[in-house]
């Protein structure tokens, strides 16, 4: 599913809060005005949009570069109230105790940082939208670029898309600096050429494009205009910089550091009560009814390392517990109400005189101080909480602490509290029975994976520049050859212009209708292409041309180091159901459905002297299924090795010949309905009609009723118990089976299904890994990638077929089912 990020324009929204509520202040005379209006606003932002990625951005100051290029911009704005700037700390601090990422850079305005990240993650697949209600925002729209203006009131929000801002205004959102060119801006007191209102600004537009297009044919305008804009070209060009939003800002930030953290309470109730907002606390409560108010912890006091180092000496029976945290390569290190920070070298010498290491990520760490923390007494308290409760949208140490202890986490002067997560967090372990699967996967896991990030991907890099220019090549002959058969050229990325060539010129006949027209999405031309429209065929082959090529082409040529590696980061904290993601780049999700995406796999290419041995679970999670339904027709399939998805088809389709459709049909059934999907959804799936659907469900669970029986039962546990547990025990909590919403319930239903099989799959893949890392290093063998159901293993050529003999057997024998498990192996020079 397409991720969303909120990029929110904080200054606009203080201001506008500002200027909305007066003579708001505390007892003590403090103004608040701003504060609460931007509180109540955000709020309501967060209630309606329900966001999981979202940056706020801050104008960092008066002085930006555009102050460079004209010295009058923005100076006949009145100074910035004093009672607003004093308020603006505390709007940040808010920010920061509810969890949401904000940024200001010097030099720069918020606009510019909009802009700059709105390019950034536009690249990387996500869909943004902008929360600003100023005007000159709008240039940044385009296809997966959206503007949303805050309400005024009761109003509701309101939806800028491009498509509908070229229709309401005529001009493109890319003209709007060209506009302010022209016109000016009285605001920000951009010049433009005195006399050109924007009505007369716009019209040039429409008619010339732009400035260039403009002054290439000021013959052809009345005298007089002609000779205002001859006088004040310089100022037209000059205020065409100004307007225009920087989208190439030095901004260093990556998606994951924009995922909305857990809200914390004693932070937010602090700063509540400092500033006598006890209403908000009322609100806060409506978005999350677990968050609790307290008070500060007492900070510890910073001493020397030298100092600290005395509370280590003693016998190994009282040697303190110390709270370990990192933070931009520095460590800091806390005990008994005192921390200090060190270099990695002098904190490594430090922890090994101490006893217990409660630490945070233990994976990251490893990249840090090396394999040598593996041999302390360490307690990974982000893995430990993960484990107890999963659906925690970070386990950093301050969201651990504020979870944990009766009151907020601010470090490194609370570290020394940290020590005290140790023993709820191990009592947590035992009583649910996840100890097991704390000590013996994911605590060892951590290391392996450590290893595999630093070890790198191999990539045959000349093997990428050569895809890389072939679909160049082809996506600029598929743009050729769609522009000759739509009669005309036009921006193929343009929805509107697509959605004018294909249903007004060409007059081909929409499949449904959006907001700002006729649509244009994967269904739409699909059903096209079927008709035998050669068009919409082209459209669909171009657009997954161009999306193989910025997504993973050239997103994994622009990270391969000078060794030839690509080093992803995998995610150990964040699924719900144990599953590990990759990101920077994302490596579990190469594409493998035809030929030429084949071929980035294909790129993941042995060194000199060594080849690939890949292995992949052979239908893990029906298998997993037929262990847990105890059902006689799919562990009778599975244990005398019959085609499962071949054996399904015949009892749905009994007396027919099975063709390879048949096939299909029956593998859909087998798999959507592990999962919950509906008749109707099954019929969507197959595009068949409901009736047939239901039929196939039907005739599915008569043939394998011990499947119904285990879906419905998981179900009512689910209801009764509150959540689902995989086969190591693995907890998936189901807060949405509470819900009153039948949709959100419906999902709960569906998730506590999925939890187990799939958890239970992820739980055997990451046991093997554990169990098959050791025995692969005595074989000079190393695991590289893990992907769902699959690794992939380097090793010497001589000693591959040893290692495939021991992946294979360690994956089948990872857990005993009732049914085998099955695990393919295969052995190259390429991943394929």
């Amino acid at each position: 599913m397409e991720k969303k990020v909120y990029l929110i324009d904080g200054t606009s929204l203080a201001y506008r809060a500002y200027y909305a509520i007066k003579g708001l202040s505390t007892s003590k005379g403090f103004p608040t005005n701003a504060v609460f209006g931007f509180v109540r606003i955000f709020l309501k932002l967060l209630k309606e949009l329900q966001p999981e990625y979202a940056l706020v951005a801050f104008d960092a100051g008066k002085t930006t570069f555009r102050k460079e290029l004209h010295k009058e911009y923005k100076a006949n704005r009145r100074a910035t109230p004093d009672d607003f700037k004093s308020q603006l700390p505390f709007i940040k601090r808010f920010l920061e105790c509810l969890g949401v990422k904000t940024l200001e850079l010097p030099g720069y305005e918020a606009d510019d940082i909009i802009g700059t990240l709105a390019k950034k993650l536009k690249e990387k697949g996500f869909k943004v939208v902008i929360v600003t209600p100023d005007k000159d925002m709008k240039q940044l729209l385009s296809e997966g670029v959206e503007i949303l203006i805050p309400p005024k009131k009761s109003e509701k929000p309101k939806k800028l898309r491009a498509e509908t801002f070229e229709k309401e205004t005529g001009l493109k959102p890319e003209q709007i600096p060209d506009l302010f060119g022209l016109a000016g801006d009285k605001t920000d007191n951009i010049p433009g050429v005195p006399g050109v209102g924007e009505k007369t600004a716009a019209k040039l537009l429409k008619q010339f494009g732009n400035l260039e297009g403009i002054y290439r044919n000021l013959n052809e305008l009345p005298p007089k205009l002609r000779e205002k804009l001859k006088e004040h070209e310089r100022e037209a060009f000059l205020s065409r910089e100004l307007a225009k939003i920087e989208t190439e800002a030095p901004v260093d930030v990556e998606p994951e550091e924009l995922k909305l953290k857990e809200p914390r309470g004693e932070c937010l109730g602090e700063l509540l009560k400092e500033l006598e907002m006890k209403s908000v606390e009322k609100e806060l409560k409506k978005l999350y009814p677990n968050l609790t108010f307290g008070p500060a912890l007492p900070p510890g006091k910073e001493v020397k390392p030298e100092e600290f180092e005395k509370e280590l000496k003693g016998d190994l029976f009282s040697r303190p517990k110390i709270a370990l945290f990192a933070k931009e390569g520095q460590l800091y290190l806390g005990s008994e109400g005192k921390f200090c920070r060190v270099s990695p070298e002098e904190g490594l010498k430090l922890l090994k005189r101490c006893g217990t290491v409660v630490l945070f990520n233990q994976k990251e760490l490893y990249h840090l101080l090396g394999e040598e923390l593996q041999k302390l007494p360490t307690f990974d308290a982000s893995l430990a909480l993960y484990l107890l409760n999963p659906l925690l949208k970070d386990y950093s140490p301050e969201t651990v602490g504020s979870y944990l202890l009766k009151g907020e986490v601010k470090l490194p002067q609370h570290l020394h509290h940290l020590t005290e997560v140790e023993k709820p967090l191990k009592e947590g372990l035992k009583e649910r029975g996840l100890t097991r699967l704390y000590e013996e996967v994911e605590l060892p896991l951590s290391l392996v994976l450590y290893r595999m990030e630093k070890r790198g991907v191999p990539f045959d890099r000349k093997a990428l520049e050569e895809l890389q220019k072939e679909l160049e090549a082809k996506a600029e002959e598929l743009q050729a050859r769609i522009h000759e058969l739509a009669g005309e050229a036009f921006n193929i990325n343009s929805p509107k212009q697509l959605s004018q060539v294909l249903f007004e010129k060409l007059g081909l006949k929409p499949l449904k209708k959006t907001k700002s027209g006729y649509s244009t999405d994967v269904e739409t031309l699909t059903t096209l292409a079927l008709e035998g429209h050669e068009i919409a065929r082209l459209l669909l082959e171009y657009r997954k041309t161009t999306k193989l090529l910025s997504t993973f082409v050239r997103g994994i040529l622009e990270r391969i180091d000078r060794n030839g590696r690509v080093h992803s980061r995998f995610v150990q904290t964040g699924t719900a159901t144990g599953r590990l993601s990759s990101v920077n780049p994302n490596l579990q999700n190469l594409p493998v459905s035809d030929p030429v995406s084949v071929r980035v796999r294909n790129a993941v290419k042995a060194p000199e002297g060594k080849v690939l041995v890949w292995a992949d679970y052979s239908q893990v999670e029906l298998r997993i299924l037929a262990h847990f339904s105890e059902d006689p027709n799919l562990i009778e399939a599975f244990r005398e090795g019959k085609d499962v998805h071949l054996e399904t088809a015949k009892r749905l389709f009994p007396g027919r010949e099975i063709t390879p459709q048949l096939r299909r049909v029956a593998k859909t059934v087998n798999f959507g309905l592990i999962y919950g999907m509906s008749p109707h959804g099954l019929a969507e799936r197959l595009n068949i009609p409901l009736k047939e659907a239901e039929e196939y469900v039907e005739l599915y669970f008569k043939n394998f009723p011990k499947v119904k029986e285990f879906i419905e039962e998981t179900v009512r546990r689910a209801y009764r118990e509150g959540e689902v547990r995989t086969l190591l025990g693995r907890v998936r909590p189901l807060p949405e089976l509470r819900e009153r919403n039948y949709h959100l319930r419906s999902f709960g239903e569906r998730a506590a299904v999925n939890a187990v099989i799939q958890g239970t799959a992820a739980d055997v893949m990451k046991l093997s890994m554990v169990k098959m890392e050791e025995r692969l290093s005595k074989l000079n063998a190393a695991l590289l990638l893990q992907v769902h159901d699959e690794v992939v293993v380097e090793t010497p050529k001589e000693a591959a077929e040893e290692v495939a003999q021991t992946v294979k057997e360690t994956m089948e024998k990872a857990v005993e089912l009732l049914v085998p498990l099955e695990v393919e192996v295969k052995v190259g020079e390429r991943w394929s």
